[in-house]
């Protein structure tokens, strides 16, 4: 019975976390070229910038859906249940959460000359 009650909750789960990337899958965001290295968090996602490359992911915890916030340097954490990511690639490195975070299509407008983030899983 248990078993049941674990695989009824996952659903329910599952099909949340849908609704919500469904949901903001219309947005769209601009931002110039002078993204510091490292992490800049805006909110429903963060944008990671090194030295080789720029990527943006989600900040939907994907273990309950919570909006992860800023960590230490490089990582970023769950303030619901303690989940922690590396900012540059959007792995889990502590749990609950085990699945890594959505990263968003992020492309380079070279008519406006801005970075632009969707809210859609990066194809």
């Amino acid at each position: 019975m248990g078993g049941l009650s674990l695989g009824f909750a996952t659903w329910i789960w599952y099909r949340l976390s849908n609704f919500q990337t469904a949901r903001e899958g219309g947005m769209e965001f601009r931002h110039g070229q002078d993204i510091p290295l490292g992490i800049s968090y805006f909110g429903k996602y963060y944008i990671f910038r090194s030295e080789k490359s720029l990527r943006a992911f989600s900040t939907a915890c994907t273990h309950a859906g919570c909006r992860i916030g800023k960590g230490n340097s490089n990582t970023l954490q769950c303030g619901c249940h303690g989940s922690q990511f590396e900012g540059e690639t959007g792995k889990p490195t502590k749990g609950p959460a085990f699945k890594s975070l959505t990263e968003l299509e992020c492309r380079f407008d070279i008519k406006t000359g801005q970075w632009v983030i969707r809210f859609q899983p990066k194809g």
